[in-house]
């Protein structure tokens, strides 16, 4: 959430709430001042320590080494010749050859012509 930039208003406001505390702490009596300093005392010794945040770097180091080991596994083997020198040659050996194979199964089987052609009327409303 983006706070809009600070502007006249805000800096008056703030000096003006400022005043207020000011003044309050002057009319607190010393009577109640003598009970609060304990509490506050025994407020901020009960407060537990501020511990470093283990817990999340430990989460986000096992996040990241389960990324990383889905990512290996889904990248599959390496090649184990030199990536520059054969990898087009292959890649375009492999796309011929798909291309090639499916002209063929279209070409060796007319019967999905006839089954089309038999076929023209349209298809029945699901209802």
């Amino acid at each position: 959430m983006k706070h809009p930039p600070p502007n006249h208003d805000d800096h008056a406001f703030d000096d003006a709430m400022r005043a207020l505390h000011a003044q309050s702490l002057e009319r607190i009596s010393p009577n109640t001042r003598l009970r609060l300093r304990p509490a506050r005392r025994t407020t901020e010794a009960s407060r537990a320590p501020a511990r470093p945040a283990f817990g999340w770097v430990l989460a986000t180091g096992c996040a990241a080494v389960f990324a990383l080991a889905i990512g290996l596994q889904l990248r599959g083997p390496t090649p184990a010749t030199s990536p520059a020198t054969e990898q087009p040659l292959a890649l375009a050996d492999t796309t011929a050859s798909a291309f090639d194979d499916s002209v063929a199964v279209l070409d060796e089987n007319p019967d999905l012509y006839l089954w089309l052609a038999a076929n023209d009327e349209p298809m029945p409303a699901l209802e």
